[in-house]
């Protein structure tokens, strides 16, 4: 028995050591892609395998040409610290050419794998990796032809059968997934990188987990998406990951901050980013937040695991220990990565008045109608009202309320309301919400508003040219200096919001327009149309009178991004 007790001990001693070293109880890959011109001597521990950066096809096309020998021989070394680690020789990287003409031909194609399995065993390697960048395309200022997807399976399996079962053949691949025959290849693979990053330059981010107005051509949720969709199977999918920032001035390797710049979190993204002063996208990256964020993502989805470009200096160190302590240790991340129609993110209650006037009532169909569409893939869920619930307990199961030209009436709905807010609820109005006058009869209102009672409007409907007041607040900071809103009937207040200290003005009724009105003319005055009182979680919105109120993109933009900061901008990093 105590022989038994020691030899258990003795195994439970062993497998905490290795366990520092690589994957025990996760079986994640981290493939990591270290260049030949890096200087840093990579930490083994951290990652599964180890993707020498870069081979290329010869000049003969029959052949591969190694960078920097010494280097990929100091990597091999890296075996004696983590007898489990993998490496490979990567061919290829943006604009390495030649394959098109390798890849033509069994000559030249059975020739380079003959090549290939020869860097293999002289230099002790687990496989081979192809970076072909990419099949079919010229892009990169490569050659190409329009057979090199069919030439790409017939190299998959010329490989294969050259390197054999017992070696490693995997491949990196665009984020949309295209030029890649999978379902004819995907046999031969052991795993496909995907480089999910790159997706975009200023104003776009290049590597954001989900799609929102920060991306534009893919993300990286979309990617594994089309990959799947591709004919790849999960269980052979590498999700990649970058440790640089991408910005106006290029590629960054410090993005944990920049100079002159403000740093942001975008909730629906689920990535960091930089702005300038103007509220103009500056730089974006991930940090150890949003890669704690998309392993969480390699979980969920049950992915092979993570790769990242490329191992570089301490700079990055905290970002790669975050990757090697969610896929390799399995410690937990803090950070859900299901928001793609997985988890509800909180809940919404509109309320509207069918019986009011029909120019109002037009306006709160449509804005139901917009409102319904943002909430496609169950990002949210709402429900609608027509009068304001009496009761606090049920006004408390929704994170916002959202007036469409209308208030609580009785004096018990009036009551709910106001300990709703005063307890932290979250309340959007738009125009009639606000109308308040001396039949009003509710004090609490005009608190709760941070400005007076109704004195003026202009009439009929008109569009107005308006002045966004500042680019430091997040429902403000991607909009114009100045934007012409379309036709409503727009509302003065006496006094201004803007005499109340705890009120922030976001967008006013630019002075250009006055005289304002053809009936009821407004000639001149502070007019303040979009605000916050900071006393609460609450957005003012003036407009909401007719039927052209979504029309116009940029106030769409304005109405979206108000909705957003309220629902979720407060856990916006500053």
């Amino acid at each position: 028995m105590k022989r038994k007790l020691q030899w258990v001990l003795s195994s439970l001693f062993l497998m905490l050591i290795v366990g520092n070293l690589t994957v025990l109880a996760n079986e994640y890959v981290v493939v990591a892609y270290v260049t030949s011109h890096s200087k840093t001597n990579p930490d083994p521990t951290v990652m599964t395998h180890i993707n020498y950066a870069f081979g290329h096809v010869n000049k003969s096309f029959n052949g591969v040409n190694v960078e920097n020998e010494p280097r990929l021989r100091q990597l091999v070394d890296l075996k004696k610290q983590n007898p489990r680690l993998k490496v490979l020789l990567s061919v290829g990287g943006w604009g390495s050419g030649r394959f098109s003409e390798m890849a033509a031909t069994d000559s030249t194609r059975l020739a380079f794998a003959k090549d290939c399995q020869r860097v293999v065993e002289q230099f002790r390697l687990d496989g081979i990796d192809i970076d072909w960048e990419y099949p079919t395309q010229s892009s990169a200022g490569i050659s190409s032809s329009r057979e090199d997807t069919r030439n790409f399976t017939l190299l998959m399996r010329d490989l294969r059968n050259a390197l054999g079962e017992s070696k490693l053949l995997t491949c990196a691949t665009v984020a949309s997934g295209e030029y890649i025959d999978f379902p004819s290849c995907i046999s031969y693979l052991d795993m496909v990188n995907v480089m999910s990053y790159d997706m975009g330059n200023p104003p776009y981010h290049h590597t954001a987990l989900y799609p929102s107005e920060i991306t534009k051509w893919m993300t990286t949720s979309e990617a594994i998406e089309a990959h799947l969709k591709a004919g790849v199977p999960h269980e052979k999918l590498v999700m990649g990951m970058p440790l640089y920032g991408r910005g106006v001035k290029g590629y960054y390797l410090q993005v944990d901050s920049l100079e002159g710049a403000t740093k942001l979190w975008h909730e629906q993204s689920m990535v960091p980013y930089f702005v300038d002063k103007d509220g103009n996208l500056e730089m974006s990256c991930d940090n150890e937040r949003s890669l704690g964020i998309k392993c969480q993502y390699i979980i969920d989805h049950q992915l092979l695991g993570g790769m990242y470009w490329e191992y570089g200096d301490e700079r990055q160190e905290k970002l790669r220990n975050t990757i090697c302590d969610v896929l390799l240790r399995g410690k937990p991340t803090p950070y859900p990565a299901d928001y793609a129609g997985n988890r509800v993110r909180f809940n919404a209650l509109f309320i509207w008045n069918p019986s009011a006037e029909s120019a109002h009532v037009e306006f709160d169909k449509q804005a139901l109608q917009f409102f319904h569409k943002l909430s496609y893939g169950d990002g949210f869920r709402y429900d609608t009202r027509t009068e304001c619930p009496s009761s606090l307990d049920t006004l408390k199961k929704y994170d916002v309320v959202v007036m469409l030209n209308t208030l609580p009436q009785s004096k018990q709905a009036r009551k709910a309301f106001e300990a709703y807010m005063e307890q932290g609820g979250g309340w959007i109005g738009f125009h009639g919400s606000a109308y308040n006058d001396k039949h009003t009869d509710w004090p609490w209102l005009n608190q709760f508003l941070g400005c007076g009672t109704f004195l003026c409007n202009n009439w009929p409907p008109q569009p107005a040219l308006v002045d966004v007041e500042t680019k430091h607040h997040p429902v403000t900071r991607n909009l114009p200096s100045q934007f012409v809103v379309p036709a409503s009937e727009f509302y003065q207040f006496s006094p201004s919001p803007r005499a109340n200290e705890n009120v922030e003005v976001l967008v006013s009724i630019s002075p250009k327009n006055y005289p304002l009105g053809i009936k009821d003319i407004v000639n001149f005055g502070d007019f303040p149309i979009v605000w916050t009182n900071k006393q609460y979680r609450m957005i003012y919105l003036n407009m909401g009178h007719g039927d052209d109120a979504f029309i116009d993109a940029t106030q769409n933009l304005l109405f979206t991004n108000a909705f957003r900061w309220i629902t979720l901008g407060q856990k916006e990093e500053k």
